[in-house]
């Protein structure tokens, strides 16, 4: 995807300005939302096979000096798909813009038929530290329909930032996901209450 498609799409000027963008559509009005979760799938001519954001986000909004980001190669992610089991949960502790759950989704997809393959079936994991990541990441697997749980936080640690909650209510891999923000408060004193 080109810089200036994003610009006009999420109306910036600067690329560092892309997550709070995305995060900002978000959080707002789902039908808007929707809208241009369209228009990115249009601009892609439909192929959701890989990050449509991780070229530009690898020289542009990266933190590899600071954070020690790396990227993992689409190719790379297809293989660990092959190698794992093809159902079930995925756990990815450090999942940055999501290539390679994507890789992994889109490889279960495409060896069904859509009505065989439900989301609430392949539930996904993910953790990630980078607040720059976070909105990427959740816009890329709502887009894809996805089900499960996105940790913003420090998987070695296990501090949480936010939670949120990938919800496809049709179970359809068609759908889009709906983003739910958990309180995180209420879990930590639940938790509590049960040690």
């Amino acid at each position: 995807m080109k810089k200036e498609e994003l610009f006009s799409l999420f109306n910036i000027e600067d690329l560092k300005d892309l997550p709070s963008a995305v995060m900002s559509l978000l959080d707002g009005n789902i039908d808007a939302r929707d809208e241009v979760y369209k228009e990115l799938i249009r601009k892609n001519n439909g192929d959701m096979s890989y990050d449509w954001f991780q070229e530009i986000y690898e020289t542009e909004l990266s933190e590899r000096k600071q954070k020690k980001q790396d990227f993992t190669p689409h190719v790379l992610g297809v293989l660990c798909s092959e190698l794992t089991i093809q159902s079930g949960s995925i756990h990815e502790p450090t999942a940055g813009n999501g290539s390679m759950i994507i890789a992994d989704w889109w490889e279960r997809c495409r060896k069904k038929m859509p009505w065989e393959h439900f989301p609430s079936q392949n539930m996904v994991t993910c953790w990630e530290l980078s607040a720059r990541s976070i909105p990427i990441l959740l816009l890329n697997l709502s887009i894809r329909g996805m089900m499960g749980y996105v940790y913003h936080g420090d998987v070695l640690t296990k501090e949480v930032k936010q939670k949120y909650i990938l919800l496809n209510r049709k179970d359809d891999p068609l759908a889009f996901s709906e983003i739910i923000k958990a309180n995180i408060n209420d879990e930590i004193i639940q938790k509590n209450e049960i040690d």
